[in-house]
């Protein structure tokens, strides 16, 4: 992953988007065809690198009165 001091803040938002949605979506379908590890790590990053965003997107679903996906720390990186 390229160095975190080089990324915009609109690319850290994008990027953290982008693993929320991918959460997301993963924990819409069936338990057989979730990719456990790959969800699991996209939180670990989510909240290694994009805590400050994760927070912006929770309480923007929140207020808009949908569920936020379940990101809560169970994992870390290589972990």
């Amino acid at each position: 992953m390229a160095d975190p001091r080089d990324v915009t803040q609109r690319e850290a938002y994008i990027i953290a988007q982008a693993l929320y949605e991918f959460i997301r979506a993963e924990q819409s379908k069936p338990s057989d065809l979730r990719r456990w590890s790959d969800e699991q790590h996209a939180i670990a990053i989510l909240h290694a690198r994009f805590d400050n965003e994760l927070a912006t997107l929770v309480q923007s679903d929140e207020a808009a009165g949908r569920e936020p996906p379940d990101c809560a720390r169970t994992a870390s990186i290589g972990g």
